[in-house]
């Protein structure tokens, strides 16, 4: 009996170990989860770096070979003494492009929240001010940010963003580019349009495929599946809201173009309307691939050698190129420093309001 006892109370003792020990094995999984997250957070960091660096790297790769390309001694005659109505005319046309941008992508975001279009358009330009000074998607994460003040969740407005960015990169490619294929290329029109139906038609059975299989995949995690029902919830109830930003961006892709037009009427040269407007739309494709700042030096080489095609002359668009380029990276300083005057007063405001 009395080993029964001292056994029995033995095992107390362990027991009342027990708690300090699982204590420690705590603490130990918190400083594991801790140094795991810290060292998640450094490779994150290193891997943006990593991307500035290499996009940094690639624009200015393609400058230099830009200016090489051309005569610095005409270009630099040419690029001082711009025509002045032209360069208003084109700032104009620049801003109600980007006030276009952000009206397509509104008419997508009030299928979640009703915002306003003059809240909305503010939100907008300080995104594309930031998204033309660093890698676009920075300009997505101040959208996404700036539309959760509206209550607008993440995932919803990553299915706008998306949907409207699809539309424009299908408008550009499958619109403009053919034509721009005709102008610049020396084959005939219609093998360029049998090839873009081929294209189309494969594009649209690998669109038909992942709408059907997608499910199978996003459902097994929670997010994955929240935000498939938000970008699902347009082609079910809300096929309006696409083609109101079909239409609008359309509509802003001749407005790019003219923009464009203006900007090379202020360096002293007349180009084609219509080849001018397709080669500026197949130019934005290249701004949307990530391997430079904001297409800084694909934007213009691309742009040299398309228009050059047309017969103008290279000193002459790198000029308007240039001014279209310096006007965008005012127009971005100018909007953040205004958008951080008014958060600065707001928030002087607020911390100097009555108690």
């Amino acid at each position: 009996m009395s080993e029964f006892t001292e056994a029995d109370t033995g095992g107390g003792h362990d027991k009342q170990k027990d708690p300090g020990q699982a204590m420690k094995c705590d603490g130990s999984a918190e400083d594991s989860r801790l140094d795991g997250e810290e060292l998640q957070r450094e490779k994150n960091v290193r891997q943006k770096i990593f991307s500035f660096v290499f996009r940094f790297a690639v624009s200015v790769a393609f400058l230099l070979w830009i200016f090489k390309s051309v005569d610095l001694n005409i270009f630099s005659e040419i690029v001082v003494s711009p025509r002045l109505l032209p360069i208003i005319a084109m700032i104009g046309f620049s801003v109600f492009y980007v006030f276009l941008g952000g009206l397509k992508l509104w008419v997508l975001f009030r299928c979640f929240s009703p915002i306003s279009l003059r809240l909305f358009t503010g939100y907008f330009f300080l995104a594309g001010s930031v998204g033309s000074l660093a890698p676009s998607i920075f300009g997505d994460f101040t959208l996404i940010g700036l539309a959760r003040r509206s209550l607008i969740p993440v995932h919803k407005s990553i299915s706008a963003i998306i949907m409207d960015r699809f539309i424009t990169m299908v408008i550009a490619f499958f619109i403009f580019t053919p034509f721009t294929l005709i102008f610049v290329l020396p084959v005939k029109p219609l093998s360029i349009m049998v090839l873009m139906a081929i294209l189309a038609l494969l594009f649209g059975c690998l669109i038909w495929s992942f709408v059907r299989f997608a499910p199978l995949l996003f459902d097994k995690f929670s997010v994955t599946k929240t935000f498939w029902e938000s970008f699902t919830l347009y082609f079910k109830e809300d096929r309006k809201n696409i083609y109101a930003n079909t239409l609008l961006g359309g509509f802003r892709g001749i407005v790019s173009g003219i923009a464009l037009i203006f900007a090379l009427m202020a360096a002293n040269v007349s180009p084609p309307f219509f080849s001018t407007i397709c080669i500026t739309n197949s130019l934005s494709i290249l701004t949307h691939i990530p391997v430079s700042l904001s297409g800084l030096g694909i934007y213009e080489g691309g742009g040299l050698i398309l228009l050059e095609s047309l017969g103008l002359n290279r000193e002459q668009v790198l000029a308007g190129l240039f001014y279209q380029r310096a006007y965008i990276i005012i127009w971005s300083l100018v909007t953040a420093a205004i958008w951080g005057v008014v958060i600065a007063v707001k928030r002087f405001k607020k911390g100097t309001g009555p108690l």
